[in-house]
């Protein structure tokens, strides 16, 4: 058994009034959103509106609670009907607040809209706390001591209702801050009928301890915000630019496939008419030479138009328009077929075939045609990057899943680790593989140049039956690729014995000397 590898709204709405421009995006925050449509600051004030209506809920809960907390503490002092209409108006205008803040959020909104719901917010707040400032009013009806404790406490919770539901607009702050909390503060600096500075102090301290907290939140919030929009602008981006690359992809492919399709035409032609001359089937061609080059003519259109195959194969995988044949694959005969057809590229190069099965290894439910295609580009690869008198092995083992894992291995030039993602993208050759860049010829670089499809249509075909492709190699010393397939591909019914290896001297088939028979 082997291992496989591992699988596969401080906010916009204050700079409303405000003449200086607000920069809504951090330098880090343009970076991220530089592929994609800058955020406006009119985007970002409509969503912390948006926001600063969402909290008129709990904010309802809390206003009510506390007018209910504090009408009960001022029931045996207070005048009734004075602290009754308070309680009432205080409880009539939240509950305007909050049907308003329902019509903002189920109605169509736009962008432009956001500066007169701030507004409308903003003066909604002011008369919130203008009716909590009036209080003091009725809290001064108690006893000094109990006074001074409940004005100390109101001055707390009024602080925490502005920072916990205002802060998303220093407008709305403002608005509810001032005329609910300036009252309180006059009365504690005035409580004994003369000014206390130490209390004056304090106060002023607690104001503007409060503003700098509610600027500190306000920029957190614009912040936030702009990353927020900037990173749904760069998704929407990036989908666009997505789904377009996925229209060319598949404009190629057509292009691929319909224009392989009006090449093998021709070359059909050229091959049929090129073989007949070659074998004189009509007669002696006449001057030897000719004949020599009747021979190049019909290799290279041999060669061509397997380019042409191959290109017609990748355009449709990546077209998912390709389905399985499934049956029950001999495992030896696909050895041994794929090898008798690299074994004359091998032979020129006196490289050896190899190729070895373990024993238990069940039947292989799959697409052979499409199978031996892959095996077959991985072992055309092999012979044509190993140099004379090197060694290939074509390998079938069971995997730690309960998976097949075929593989082909070879002693060649190698490929370095940073182009693994490179020669399994179709297209895609190496430097030491493109005719183009490279300073001398190849081995077999006449009748076997490299179209760097034979890696991108075995991976694909092998993901075709569920399984992947992984890649083993060291520059220099040669290189492992291999077909792992699903445990799902695998069937209990014995394979016969696999079928005798190629010496590199010879075309036919020879002992495969690590070859054993595969039980159930």
């Amino acid at each position: 058994m082997i291992q496989a590898p591992g699988g596969f709204p401080g906010d916009g709405c204050h700079a409303v009034g405000a003449a200086e421009r607000v920069d809504v995006m951090t330098a880090q925050q343009a970076k991220s959103t530089s592929l994609a449509a800058p955020v406006t600051r009119d985007e970002v004030e409509a969503e912390l509106i948006s926001s600063l209506y969402k909290r008129t809920r709990p904010l309802l809960i809390a206003n009510i609670g506390a007018m209910l907390l504090l009408t009960i503490a001022l029931w045996n002092s207070a005048q009734p009907i004075y602290l009754l209409g308070w309680a009432f108006s205080l409880f009539c205008w939240t509950m305007l607040r909050f049907a308003l803040a329902r019509l903002y959020l189920r109605r169509p909104r736009s962008v432009g809209e956001a500066k007169n719901w701030v507004y409308a917010f903003s003066v909604g707040s002011g008369v919130a706390g203008t009716l909590w400032g009036i209080s003091i009013l009725l809290i001064t009806s108690l006893s000094p001591e109990h006074a001074k404790l409940v004005a100390a406490f109101m001055m707390a919770a009024l602080s925490a209702s502005a920072i916990a539901g205002n802060t998303n607009s220093l407008i709305a702050f403002a608005a509810f801050t001032v005329p609910a909390l300036l009252p309180f503060g006059l009365h504690m600096i005035w409580f004994d009928g003369e000014p206390s500075w130490i209390i004056a102090a304090f106060v002023i301290f607690w104001g503007l301890l409060l503003w700098s907290m509610a600027r500190h939140l306000n920029d957190g919030f614009k912040d936030n915000v702009a990353l927020a929009l900037g990173n749904e602008h760069l998704i929407e981006h990036l989908s666009i630019a997505k789904e377009r690359a996925e229209r060319a992809n598949l404009a190629k492919t057509r292009f691929l496939g319909n224009m392989s399709h009006e090449l093998r035409t021709p070359l059909n032609a050229v091959l049929g008419y090129s073989e007949m001359m070659k074998l004189e089937i009509l007669g002696p061609v006449g001057n030897p030479q000719y004949a020599e080059y009747i021979s190049h003519i019909h290799d290279r259109g041999k060669h061509l138009l397997n380019f042409v195959a191959q290109v017609f194969d990748l355009s449709q995988l990546e077209s998912g328009y390709v389905e399985l044949k499934e049956e029950r694959v001999d495992l030896a005969e696909l050895f041994a077929d794929i090898l008798q057809d690299v074994a004359p590229a091998a032979a020129h190069d006196r490289i050896r075939l190899h190729a070895a099965a373990i024993t238990d290894v069940p039947a292989l439910v799959a697409d052979r045609d499409k199978l031996r295609q892959a095996l077959h580009n991985l072992l055309d690869n092999a012979v044509k990057f190993t140099p004379p008198d090197g060694r290939v092995t074509l390998t079938s083992e069971r995997a730690a899943d309960g998976g097949l894992c075929l593989s082909v291995s070879d002693t060649g030039i190698g490929i370095a680790a940073e182009d693994f993602d490179r020669v399994t993208a179709p297209f895609n050759l190496l430097e030491n593989q493109d005719h183009l860049k490279r300073l001398k010829a190849a081995k077999n670089d006449i009748g076997q140049t490299n179209t760097g499809l034979g890696l991108p249509v075995s991976r694909l075909l092998t993901e075709l039956h569920g399984g992947r492709l992984t890649i083993r190699s060291t520059v220099g010393v040669g290189t492992t690729i291999s077909l792992w397939l699903p445990a799902e591909r695998m069937v209990s019914v014995r394979v016969a014995d696999l079928a005798p290896s190629l010496s590199p001297q010879s075309s036919a088939p020879a002992d495969l000397p690590h070859a054993t028979r595969a039980a159930e």
